[in-house]
């Protein structure tokens, strides 16, 4: 996989896009990749700075950290793509990620625990997504787990 920059506007804020055929690649080095690459990422962008979209995750990287983030990206050979698509809204997706989670983990549970954690401010919503993502990757709906069956 390679990284690169085509027939970008050089002046064009840092929107990238992380295609669903990235995240989706399975296998333990392929996950794992997506793994330390989405913690990278929360040191650049904030979840109100990405943007679930057809293709993918929408992550606008601040100007001054877009040299930073493409070394990284090329770090862990992702092929992620510079785009000219603005965030244009924050879609929530860190919600829509817990609620798939809960929802295979405790689904009698579920809604009641996504309105929970809707209501939460920062840093205890971190610590309950932190706390859920754990505990789906120790569960046996992980993709780990799955393809080990």
């Amino acid at each position: 996989m390679n990284f690169s920059v085509n027939s970008m506007n050089p002046a064009f804020s840092g929107t990238m896009l992380i295609p669903y055929t990235e995240i989706q690649k399975k296998g333990t080095k392929a996950d794992e990749t997506m793994r330390q690459l989405g913690q990278e990422t929360a040191k650049f962008a904030k979840p109100e700075d990405m943007q679930v979209t057809q293709d993918g995750i929408l992550v606008k990287i601040d100007d001054a950290k877009e040299k930073e983030y493409q070394a990284i990206i090329a770090k862990y050979g992702v092929n992620i793509k510079k785009v000219d698509t603005p965030i244009t809204q924050n879609n929530n997706a860190d919600i829509s990620t817990y609620k798939f989670m809960v929802s295979k983990l405790n689904p009698e549970e579920a809604d009641k625990k996504v309105e929970e954690y809707k209501k939460l401010q920062e840093p205890e919503k971190s610590k309950e997504y932190l706390k859920v993502y754990n505990e789906f990757k120790q569960s046996p709906h992980a993709n780990e787990k799955i393809e080990n069956k």
